[in-house]
């Protein structure tokens, strides 16, 4: 019996013992396991860092060459090396405004680490989309002239019957609709401006032609001025060089124009994009007079500007022979400057238009964005 007893504990012996080697395969295993789990999950963050810190380098160098932009590209997050690959999809768009379409932006990065359970090279590829968007920080046209001074604290006088404020959209594309002729921002400048028209054809759009509207402000303008006078590119038009210029800009490049002393523009000069009025700033036109064979008096051009006409803290807005804008005119002064300046004179004689505009209104928006070189992006999709 005692020999029958050795036999059954030298059996369960080795029963614990097979048992326990299975216990520790299993923990070997589960440990294997749980690392290359860890180890996912911590390239799998590595990526995403190295999707954001591309993004970062694209919003910091994003105007810069596509060769100079991928040399910033990170190599490596944490001591891991990583590859990043990065695709710019165009717009397709070959019109005026491409510059305000869409673009769409690829990020595709790949963190990789030796796996545990077989010795091999394991990635997580991560894929990100988003769609990059020019910003313009142009506000809304909300009619054909916007007075963005409140208490009516302007000064406003048509004298010809031959001008005309028209919020009936000018363009002809179809896509728009009427605006009215004037807005502004309460009831006493509804006033100066009703009292100021030559008469009812002063005024053409919409049922209402002086629209009050009390949310219209200049503060969310103020701030686009003072970043657009500080840009490359940005043109400064004086009396002593107004002479220079035969057009000012281009319905291919529109620009962005500062005046800021009293300047009279040519006839037959044509602009597109912005031009800012301000500080004492004026402008008028005139056209020029010929006399033909037959001893007859005859107006021949004029000047035009499509786009955003902005008078900031101006002197003066003074029309006489022959102009036309064709997009909107917004009045306003400074917050901060406010009360440095005299109230804004808009003076209208001759043959003088305001006609908003919706192809003018992107003209402005192209001219802004061009000299803002700042995008939004928005992402669409990240996937492994």
């Amino acid at each position: 019996m005692g020999r029958a007893m050795l036999i059954i504990a030298a059996g369960a012996i080795i029963a614990v013992g097979i048992l326990q080697l299975g216990v520790q395969g299993k923990r070997s295993s589960i440990a294997k396991n749980a690392a290359v789990n860890a180890y996912d999950v911590e390239m799998r963050n590595k990526a995403f860092t190295a999707a954001q810190v591309t993004m970062e380098v694209i919003n910091e160098y994003g105007n810069e060459s596509e060769a100079f932009i991928n040399s910033k590209l990170p190599t490596e997050i944490d001591g891991t090396p990583v590859n990043v690959g990065l695709t710019i999809i165009p717009n397709t768009s070959t019109t005026t405004f491409a510059e305000l379409e869409e673009e769409t932006v690829v990020i595709n990065t790949t963190a990789s680490y030796d796996d545990p359970m077989t010795g091999k090279q394991r990635s997580i590829n991560i894929i990100t989309s988003y769609v990059k968007e020019a910003m313009h920080f142009v506000p809304e046209f909300k009619g054909a002239m916007q007075f963005a001074v409140p208490n009516g604290d302007f000064k406003f006088n048509v004298k010809s019957s031959a001008t005309q404020i028209s919020g009936t959209e000018n363009s002809g594309s179809g896509n728009c609709t009427d605006k009215p002729a004037v807005v502004v921002t309460d009831e006493e400048s509804k006033n100066v401006v009703d009292l100021g028209k030559k008469d009812d054809d002063t005024f053409a759009g919409s049922a209402e032609n002086i629209q009050i509207d009390s949310e219209l402000s200049y503060e969310p303008v103020d701030e686009l001025v003072a970043r657009l006078a500080n840009m490359n590119g940005v043109q400064n038009i004086t009396s002593e060089n107004v002479g220079d210029y035969d057009n000012y800009g281009s319905a291919d490049s529109p620009g962005v124009f500062f005046v800021e002393d009293d300047v009279k523009f040519a006839s037959n000069a044509e602009g597109f994009g912005i031009m800012v009025v301000r500080n004492q700033g004026s402008i008028s036109s005139d056209s020029t007079f010929v006399i033909d064979s037959d001893g007859n008096v005859k107006l021949t051009g004029k000047f035009t500007f499509n786009g955003l006409v902005i008078f900031e803290n101006a002197y003066s807005m003074t029309g006489n022979g022959t102009a036309a804008i064709n997009g909107s005119v917004l009045v306003g002064k400074a917050k901060e400057t406010y009360d440095q300046y005299d109230q804004i004179d808009i003076d209208l004689n001759g043959t003088f238009d305001i006609r908003y505009d919706c192809v003018g209104e992107k003209y402005a928006q192209a001219a802004s964005a061009t000299a803002l070189k700042q995008n939004r992006y928005k992402r669409l999709s990240t996937y492994e």
